[in-house]
């Protein structure tokens, strides 16, 4: 499973160009930016763009996807997520980009079956918490959510976003979840390196069986 950093999450007295290279040091698997219906955000991607190679996973808050094709086209995004309860129109066919990855974002009260509405969908974002808001909690009903995903959708990676510690990884990672966002775990950990290992590996967990198993 793939560890997102939540760039927004992290101390406002850094620079981009600190959070950056302090990631890149400890190998994170792609950088996630939140937009919230701001193109400007692309200030911001173009200075990571300059001192590193590392994926981008963007997630926009926006009614008008199409304003933002050319920009994530112009930057080779690897990864785009629209949260889907602000799209205007909820039927959109996204182009096809050698460098693009396109998902669908949807809240806890949104059912997953909505991506059906939408072409060239290569994975969904499950929100756990506030879209947009770092240091929510994690609802464990989204659990059984992910696992009936799963069983419907085998061709369709998974993302998470909202609330992730190392305890939720561990879950997330065995009902096979692809990658998650994490923001004020990682951001506001006196030890991040050892914060992402902990992310990456088994360890004891207070959730019950219960808490995840599908019902027939």
């Amino acid at each position: 499973m793939k560890i997102s950093a939540s760039i927004y999450a992290y101390d406002k007295k850094l620079s981009l160009q600190e959070i950056v290279k302090s990631l890149d040091v400890l190998y994170i698997d792609s950088f996630h930016i939140d937009c919230n219906d701001d193109v400007s955000v692309f200030n911001d991607i173009e200075q990571i763009r300059q001192i590193s190679k590392t994926p981008i996973d963007l997630h926009i808050i926006t009614d008008n996807p199409a304003k933002y094709f050319d920009y994530i086209d112009k930057y080779k995004i690897d990864y785009v997520q629209f949260q889907y309860e602000n799209l205007t129109e909820k039927h959109c066919v996204f182009p096809h980009l050698n460098n693009t990855k396109w998902g669908i974002g949807i809240t806890n009260d949104t059912p997953y079956n909505v991506i059906d509405d939408f072409e060239n969908v290569d994975f969904v974002l499950f929100m756990t918490t506030t879209p947009g808001v770092s240091g929510g909690v994690f609802n464990k009903n989204v659990f059984k959510k992910i696992r009936h995903f799963r069983a419907k959708y085998q061709n369709k990676s998974i993302f998470v976003d909202g609330g992730v510690n190392a305890e939720v990884a561990f879950v997330l990672r065995n009902i096979g979840v692809n990658r998650v966002v994490c923001g004020s775990y990682l951001a506001k950990n006196n030890s991040p390196a050892r914060a992402l290992i902990d992310l990456r590996k088994d360890i004891a967990s207070s959730f019950q069986i219960k808490d995840f198993m599908m019902e027939n």
